[in-house]
């Protein structure tokens, strides 16, 4: 198999101990090994699924397939030009493994979108900044309106970015119109932002 330029089909993620899973380019397979082109980043923080345009060179090497789930390595969610194709519900990720969700989570924080959807819930990565204009009064306002007052047949969520309003919402609009008990869960590790994260829901 050739290395494919930015073909789909040969943007693959490969394990590494360091990161977890970095973006590589399958070059050839004979079903038990695969030989793959690594492309190298000046630091961390580059490390993208970009088919390695932002790279500063390539370093070949051999994986065991054994190590993967189906004897395969885990597929990229690329375009035609090799670069991620971003989503804020990753329910629609063409290819849904763990290195999918932390790429796409990757790509949304390095463009300051701290909220992500997976069907019902909204995952948040703290930015470790305050991001003045996604809690502006204009759009607590909007997903309020949408969500709670529009009416609307479908998902009223569709259409709107994902961000903590649209569970603050669903929850005032399960109290105001279906006269039901509500709850939130917030969950995460110890400086994820739980406690922010529960203001900003009350607040709402």
């Amino acid at each position: 198999m050739g290395d494919g330029g930015g073909g789909t089909s040969n943007n693959v993620y490969i394990r590494s101990e360091e990161y977890a899973w970095i973006p590589a380019r399958l070059v050839e397979s004979d079903g038990k090994e695969a030989k793959v082109a690594i492309p190298q980043y000046e630091a961390e923080e580059f490390i993208m699924s970009d088919g390695g345009k932002a790279a500063v060179g390539f370093k070949s090497a051999m994986v065991k397939l054994k190590d993967y789930a189906n004897h395969s390595l885990p597929l990229q969610n690329c375009g035609p030009d090799g670069c991620l194709k971003e989503v804020d519900d990753m329910v629609d990720l063409p290819y849904l493994h763990e290195a999918a969700i932390l790429f796409n989570l990757k790509k949304r924080h390095v463009d300051a979108k701290p909220y992500s959807r997976v069907a019902d819930i909204v995952i948040a990565v703290n930015p470790y900044q305050w991001l003045t204009d996604l809690y502006t009064d204009k759009v607590r306002m909007y997903y309020a309106q949408k969500i709670v007052w529009d009416k609307n047949d479908q998902d009223p969520r569709i259409g709107l970015p994902p961000h903590l309003y649209e569970v603050s919402s669903l929850c005032y609009k399960g109290l105001a119109y279906e006269k039901l008990n509500q709850s939130i869960l917030v969950s995460g590790e110890s400086g994820a932002g739980k406690t922010e994260t529960v203001k900003i829901c009350m607040n709402h």
